[in-house]
């Protein structure tokens, strides 16, 4: 242990204090890394800071005016999210090990990141009064200190010496995602913050009486992970199973789309409408599915497959500008695509039983959840929208990528057609969007997107912007993508075509794959940019997560006021965005790193 805090020592040395100019920047740097922390840490601990002004606004952040008598949709949405995780992590549970030292020396770290804080806190801490003077309080006592630091250096000294153990012990990397997990859903349960309550006259009882940090709702949260934890169990047993990979991915794709159309939105059906239109055009489109998939290949239809694409997307396009109901409109969309697609695959009698399983299956699930989606909802809420807080932000930032990240791709291999008409479409729809700032998309798909629409088509305001930033961040994608492709050596094509593969297969199998890997950090750094641009809808009224924190509860005079309380509130705001953006982006460097990107 000694050679090794020596050889740390050393290494230390060298790389901080090597020549007189790296001491210099060493010591400038530490001194304005610590005055700025102590300046962070003083500013929020001082008494004008009313924290409680985001304790408690939690569930106005997360889904501001949904009714709580129907709260149980958002718990199942959520819930449902973790147990797809749990059955997803125990489908794939990696078979790497974690050293036990690895996991202390995770602890060790992050004691010496709470020693570090602790000890450069400020004792005293000043701030402006409401007549203009400057008042200095005492915001850390050396008592509180103390009461931190010497536990927390113990740990460190035992977390420290465990290290050097000859401790064979290890964990599976998977395992110790419910370990972090079970942290702070037990926090829940054990730490106490104080929280507001009103007497009879309708007065805040001051000083704030101490209660749990999530006292309503630790048990949804203790369930949800014990059904993380049981779904994770079940994923392992069913993990040999060969299809049930094929079947998470599918239920990946299509859980967004069945929690905001049916769990979240509690739609009110209208069974004449589902006899009198929804089956009937169920019944027509899977006719004609089975019929492409049956006599795609037949000699006579070969002859006139052409123009038979021509006709469907002519009728494609005629039919979005028509008075159709909108499962017509995406069905015929959706067999213009399959038609594409059928030729490929529908080589044998296996394939053909396979395209028309699939064929159906796309079919229902197309009618449930866009029946689900175009019903009105049942959730009443004041405004114009159910979604509202972070489910907004959220909602933005998943369609932003679920839709863009597919058009994209489409975009860009239609780019780098040989067929001129459709590079040249593409190409158009590629510079006119990026040419266009984010913003005045907004506004076109507030104020000016109706008039473009057909007549009696109509959509609600998130729809309208869900459709532009769609497109807006389908741009970006398409020319990511397109880097990835002019990455791809003439070679990969020339191989593809010399063992016989089709178009789709050459693409969908060589092609795209080794493009999309070549471009990871691009398209990460892209859906990071849309998960931040979705608070700019504030601009068109929307009540998105930081709209909540800038400018709802900074108004907020009914039961408690908060009016005035926007520095705490943004603070929050910008936390939360830093989390999910720095995990995104840590996330993806593992995947880099998986994938060998960089390495020669």
């Amino acid at each position: 242990m000694v050679d090794l805090i020596k050889k740390n020592a050393k290494s230390l040395q060298e790389s901080l204090f090597s020549s007189v100019g790296s001491a210099v920047l060493t010591v400038a740097t530490t001194y304005l890394v610590i005055n700025f922390f102590r300046g962070m840490l003083g500013f929020a601990l001082t008494s004008d800071k009313d924290w409680l002004a985001v304790l408690n606004n939690m569930q106005l952040y997360m889904v501001q005016a949904y009714p709580e008598e129907d709260f149980i949709r958002v718990w199942l949405s959520v819930g449902l999210t973790f147990v797809l995780a749990g059955l997803s992590i125990g489908i794939w549970r990696s078979d790497d090990r974690v050293k036990s030292s690895q996991v202390f020396n995770s602890f060790f770290k992050g004691g010496l990141g709470v020693l570090f804080f602790t000890i450069i806190a400020p004792t005293n801490a000043s701030f402006m009064g409401n007549d203009g003077s400057v008042i200095t309080e005492e915001v850390f006592s050396m008592d509180t200190r103390l009461g931190i630091l010497i536990p927390v250096a113990v740990f460190c000294v035992i977390f420290f010496s465990i290290r050097f153990t000859n401790i064979k012990f290890t964990v599976n990397s998977s395992d110790m995602v419910f370990f972090y997990l079970f942290i702070p859903v037990a926090l829940l349960w054990f730490v106490k913050l104080p929280t507001i309550q009103l007497d009879q006259n309708n007065e805040r009882i001051i000083p704030d009486p101490v209660m749990p940090i999530a006292d309503t709702t630790k048990i949804p949260w203790t369930v949800i992970f014990v059904s993380f934890l049981l779904s994770y169990f079940i994923g392992m047993y069913l993990k040999n199973i060969k299809s049930i990979k094929s079947i998470m991915s599918l239920s990946w794709f299509l859980l967004p789309l069945l929690i905001f159309s049916w769990i979240f939105k509690k739609p009110q059906i209208d069974m004449s409408v589902v006899l009198g239109s929804d089956l009937p055009i169920f019944g027509v489109f899977l006719l004609w599915g089975f019929l492409v998939i049956t006599f795609v290949n037949n000699s006579i239809f070969k002859k006139y497959y052409s123009t038979y694409l021509g006709v469907t997307f002519l009728l494609t396009l005629v039919g979005v500008f028509s008075g159709l109901p909108m499962l017509a409109k995406t069905c015929l969309l959706l067999i213009a695509l399959f038609s594409v697609v059928v030729p490929a695959v529908s080589t044998s009698s296996q394939g053909k039983r396979s395209l028309l399983i699939v064929w159906a299956v796309a079919l229902v699930t197309l009618t449930f959840l866009l029946r689900g989606g175009a019903s009105d909802t049942g959730i009443v809420v004041p405004g114009s929208s159910i979604f509202g807080g972070f489910s907004l932000t959220w909602l933005l930032a998943i369609f932003g990528t679920y839709v863009s990240f597919p058009l994209g791709v489409l975009l860009a291999l239609g780019r780098n057609s040989k067929l001129p008409i459709i590079r040249i479409v593409c190409t158009g729809i590629i510079e006119l969007t990026r040419s266009v700032p984010y913003i005045t998309w907004l506004f076109f798909a507030s104020v000016t997107l109706a008039v473009f629409l057909p007549a009696g088509v109509e959509f609600n305001l998130i729809v309208r912007v869900l459709m532009v930033t769609a497109f807006f961040s389908g741009a970006y994608f398409a020319e990511n993508i397109r880097g990835g492709l002019q990455s791809i050596p003439k070679g990969q094509y020339e191989a593809a075509d010399a063992i016989g593969m089709s178009p789709f297969q050459k693409i969908s199998l060589i092609i795209m794959p080794q493009a999309l890997r070549a471009v990871i950090p691009t398209l990460v750094s892209s859906a990071i940019t849309a998960f931040k641009d979705s608070s700019l809808v504030t601009i068109i009224g929307l009540f998105d997560f930081l709209t909540i924190g800038k400018t709802v509860i900074g108004n907020q005079s009914i039961p408690v006021n908060f009016v005035g309380h926007d520095r705490e509130n943004l603070i929050f705001v910008a936390i939360v965005y830093w989390i999910f953006t720095f995990t995104l982006s840590r996330r993806s460097m593992k995947v880099e790193k998986k994938l060998g990107l960089g390495e020669r």
